[in-house]
Formats: structure tokens, sequence, C-alpha cells
């Protein structure tokens, strides 16, 4: 089939020309311009040799909309059938037409582009040093022809208005962007001495290369499909797919292949791999350094846990030896005392014994002398003890009668008086240490109730408490102990709580307040739920206490609550008007009532 405008040159002179014009305009040098050839002396099959460029006259490939008109109109004026007489149908000026609507349309442009001859091949990445530059660089070069600033239809769209897709960025990072016409140059390979940071800026850009590369023309000559050959719409959008998957998978080889470019120049680049070189090193320093540090680290540390180990063993050797020596201190103590005990009582039963009349003899028994020297043998130290002896003799006597001083007994028994009286002061002190220290805890607990008694109860406080009385019925468990803290959550009073005995003792004082008959349990629901308090104390037993208190005997038996104090409280509960001493009273009257009508009953 015939295919119009994707019609694909063949590789020639001059196709090779228009490829290295592409990738040397980038740059500042500009090549020397190709002699036109002349259309009419070429036959129609070197004619469709020729690409589009070529047959416009030699256009450069990233020429402007306006520049390509300008090679339009003078080829026109050329070989337009006007001018040459050779007919519409001139297959010269068909090529020109054709050329011309081809690289006129930007769309069709960039497809066309992308078909030109162009060399894919890349370096096999196992180059020396010497001959990285020569095998990379070129392939770079070439391979720029497609950078996204020289899209055809970002050209297209800025010399028709200037609009911002003539002048689309490349985002990445080490391009500033912007069109063919710009300055502003793609970064390079550079050569042995460039610096590493502009190395990093090359490869980080063509790490994230933007290519423009079209492969719809070569995915629709790959699947043989020719959409204007279709023969209707459902084909037609079938080829567009296939050559849309066709030219996407083409799409990815493509990014593949540059990818693989990036990837061996980045292996073989002989700065990359001094400067890996150089980071390997740094890095081994560093972990050496590392190293050194941790093990000073653990060095020093050793060392002061030698250091501390050993002032711990100085710190207990120590402490062992002191001790030893209050050890053996002590027990020479000990061992003083139990001589001068026992010299003690060697001497005073000796002098005992010799003492013949009855100035003599201080005490009246041995059983007495004994008590008063236990006296002073607890109640004196070693030294003291043996000032005590030497009175009777001292240790010369001890053995000896004859040295024994029987008017020594005297001076023991004034020694063991005073000691006594010594004792007898010191309990007297610390008797009434202990009757102070009591009577300043108990004006301290008197003066801390008459506090809390003398605390005003506010209008939230009383309201709470009427609440938490109808809250919590007669008959409950820690019915009080539940009402007081009540009161306490719903107030929270910065004084602090109120206590157990603080609520009922307010309870008594308003159910006090209320009339007789309403205390009796008539109608008053206030009085009707005093249990617990002291309203009706002084008063004598209704028929319908007495009932109550029957109730409660019923209701709370003594093996249901085993605790007397939890009982009678749950049954004063029961009783309006009686507290729990009031309760027990009745019913011990009640019982000795009944035990003394049982007793007359039987005689």
């Amino acid at each position: 089939r015939a295919r119009g405008w994707l019609k694909r040159p063949t590789a020639t002179t001059s196709t090779s020309a228009a490829a290295s014009s592409s990738s040397s305009s980038a740059h500042a040098k500009k090549p020397k311009e190709k002699p036109t050839v002349d259309l009419f002396s070429l036959s129609e099959e070197d004619l469709s040799d020729l690409s589009y460029y070529e047959v416009l006259g030699n256009v450069p490939i990233h020429s402007t909309p306006d520049q390509l008109k300008k090679y339009y109109r003078k080829a026109c004026l050329r070989y337009h059938p006007d001018k040459t007489g050779r007919g519409e149908e001139d297959a010269v000026f068909l090529a020109v037409k054709t050329a011309f609507e081809t690289l006129s349309d930007p769309a069709k442009k960039k497809s066309y582009d992308s078909t030109l001859d162009f060399d894919d091949s890349i370096p096999t990445g196992n180059e020396s040093e010497g001959e990285f530059f020569a095998a990379f660089g070129p392939v770079f070069e070439r391979n720029l022809r497609f950078d996204r600033r020289y899209d055809p239809t970002a050209a297209a769209a800025t010399s028709k208005g200037g609009g911002k897709g003539g002048k689309k960025k490349n985002k990445k990072k080490g391009s500033k962007g912007g069109n063919a016409d710009n300055d502003d140059s793609p970064p390079t390979l550079g050569d042995d001495s460039t610096p590493i940071d502009q190395v990093h800026v090359f490869y980080d850009y063509w790490t994230h290369f933007d290519s423009w590369r079209d492969f719809t023309l070569k995915a629709s000559e790959s699947t043989d499909h020719d959409i204007d050959m279709a023969d209707s719409r459902d084909e037609q959008r079938w080829m567009k797919k296939e050559i849309d998957r066709k030219a996407k998978a083409l799409k990815r080889e493509e990014i593949a292949r540059i990818a693989l470019l990036v990837e061996r120049s980045m292996s073989a680049d002989p700065r990359l791999k001094r400067e890996r070189e150089r980071e390997k090193e740094e890095k081994k320093r560093l972990a050496d350094e590392k190293e050194r540090k941790r093990v000073e680290k653990e060095r020093k540390e050793a060392e002061e846990k030698a250091r501390k180990e050993k002032e711990e063993a100085d710190r207990l050797e120590k402490e062992k030896q002191e001790k030893a020596v209050a050890k053996a201190k002590k027990d020479q103590e000990k061992k003083q005392l139990r001589k001068a005990r026992q010299l003690l009582w060697k001497l005073a039963v000796s002098a005992h014994s010799k003492a013949s009349s009855a100035e003599e003899k201080v005490w009246k028994d041995i059983e007495s002398m004994h008590d008063d020297v236990e006296v002073i043998n607890t109640g004196l130290a070693a030294d003291e003890i043996l000032a005590v002896a030497n009175a009777l003799g001292g240790p010369d006597a001890d053995g000896d009668d004859s040295k024994v001083k029987v008017a020594g007994l005297a001076a023991v028994k004034d020694r063991v008086d005073a000691l006594q009286d010594r004792n007898v002061a010191k309990k007297k002190a610390a008797d009434k240490k202990r009757d102070e220290d009591r009577a300043a805890a108990a004006k301290k607990e008197a003066a801390a109730k008459a506090e809390k008694a003398g605390r005003p109860w506010t209008k939230k406080e009383l309201s709470a408490l009427a609440k938490a009385v109808k809250k919590y019925p007669p008959g409950g468990a820690n019915r009080w102990d539940a009402i007081a803290l009540f009161v306490n959550n719903l107030c929270k009073q910065k004084e602090g709580p109120r206590t157990r005995e603080e609520c009922i003792e307010r309870y008594n004082v308003i159910a006090q307040g209320a009339s007789a008959s309403s205390a009796a349990g008539g109608g008053s629901a206030a009085a009707s739920d005093s249990a617990g308090t002291d309203v009706g104390a002084d008063e004598g037993w209704t028929e319908k206490q007495d009932k109550f208190l029957q109730n409660g005997l019923a209701k709370c038996t003594a093996r249901s609550y085993p605790d007397k104090n939890e009982r009678w409280g749950l049954i004063a509960d029961m009783v309006p008007g009686k507290n729990k001493k009031q309760c027990v009273a009745r019913f011990k009257e009640i019982r000795e009532a009944l035990k003394e009508k049982k007793s007359k009953g039987k005689k």
C-alpha cells in the first residue's frame, strides 16, 4: 500500500548529515552547509532515497516553521509546475509538496524525525580508561538529538505564539530547559579533569533523560497497518490501538537502551571509579575510626570497671576489718563485763558471809543481796562495776577472803539505792513524756474535730445530703458511708471531704427540728429516715417503733449477720427515731421482761 507521508527514507549520505547536524546544532559550532541537490537530475528511485530535509534544500532538522516556509517557497520557485511546465503530477514537485506537508505538521514531523536512520548502538562498557571518553562521548552527543528541548511540537508552539508549550523545561536536575535556540545547553560528558560535581550533574541529567522520540511510524510499519487505508471506523480504531501498543513497547525499549547506556558509562567512567574508591577509603577510614573509638571506649570502661571493683573490694575489706575490730572490742568489753560481774558476785558473797555483826550485814539474807547485786550488774558498765568491786577489795581479794572488805557492803548498798532512784526518775520522766504526748495528740484530735464540726454546711451540701438519704434508704449495708461518699463526690469542697460522723450529726440536727409526730414516723420522710441518729433518744418506745424493731430482728438474724455491729446498725436503720444503742437496750429490756414473765409462770 502507498503510505503517503509515512514514507521512510533509506540510508544516504545526506540523511547521515542531517542526523549529525541535529547533534551539532545543540552546541556552539555549526556545520558547513551542503550544496543543494538538483532534483531534476535524479531518477524517481534516487528521489525516493532522499530525506524530506534534503528534498526541500537541506533544511536544518531543528528549523522553525518560518524557516521551513522559506525553504519551501524557495523550492517552489524552482520546482513548481508553473515554473517548470512539467504538470501537476510532476514527481519532483509532489516530493517537495509531500516533504513540506510532513515537516510543517508537528505531529507528523515528530514521527518522521524519529524514523530517520539513527545509530542506536552503545558501547559495551569494557573500554579502558583511555578509550572511555572517545567511546561514550559521541554516543551521548548523538542521543541528545531526542532531548525534550528539541521536541518539534514544542518548537512549533513557540513559533506560533510563544506559548508555554514552546519553552517546556526539562525539570530534571542538571538541565535548565528551553528550546534549541537557547544558549543553555545540556551538561556534557567532559574529560578526565572535569570536577566530580559536574560529573554527577551530567549523570543525573541522563538518568532522568526525557526523550521525545515517537515510534508511531515505526510501529505502523512493524504492524503493517495504514490507518488512512482502513475500510471502516472500527478497523481504523483497531489499527490505531495496535499501533499505539507497539509504539509503547518500542518506547519502553528506547528507555531501557538509554538506561543501559548510562549504567555502562557510570560503571566504566574513570572519574566515578576514583570517586567510588575515595568513598570506599573514606568509609573504611570512618569504620576504622569508629572501631578505634569503640575499642578505646571499651578500654576506658574496663579500666573504670576495674577501678570501681577495686574501690568496692577495698571498701568491703575495710568494712570487714572495722567489723572485726569492733567485734573484737565488743567481745573484749563483754569479757571484761563478765569478769567484773563475776568478781562483784564473789566479793559480795564473801563479804556478806564474812560480816558478823548486824551493822556489818547490810542485807538480811543472801537473796536480797543477790537482787541488789543484779541491779548493779545490769545497770552499770564494766568499769563502773569494777569500781564498786574495788570497795569490797578489788581483784586482789579474789580468792583471798582475808583481803575482802566487809565495810564496802555499805558502799554497794548506797550504789544500789542510787541506781534505783535513777531508774525511778527515768521511769517517771518517760511516763510524763508519754502523758504529754498523749495529751497533745488528744488536743490536736479534738481541735480537728472541733474544726470539722464548726464548718458550716453549704446549700449544695445540704441538697446533696437530702438526695443521698433518699437514694440510700434504711436497711442497706454501710448506708452512712455511702451517703458521705455521695455528698463528697457531688460537692468536692476545698476544705476537705465530709465524714460519716459529720453526715449523721447534721442529719440528726435536721431530724430533731421536725415535729414530734413526724419523728415518731407520722408523715415526714426526713424524720422517718433518721436511722443511726440520736433523735428521740430520751423518748419512750411507741407501738409502731416496737413493731419496726421486731421486723428488723426477724430480717437481720444473728446467723445471717455474725458481726454484731453490722447487724444492729441495720436493725437501727429500720427503726425510725432510734439509734443502735437504744435498739440494743430495748431488745435487752424486752428479753428480760419475757424471762421474768416466764419464770413467774413456772412458779
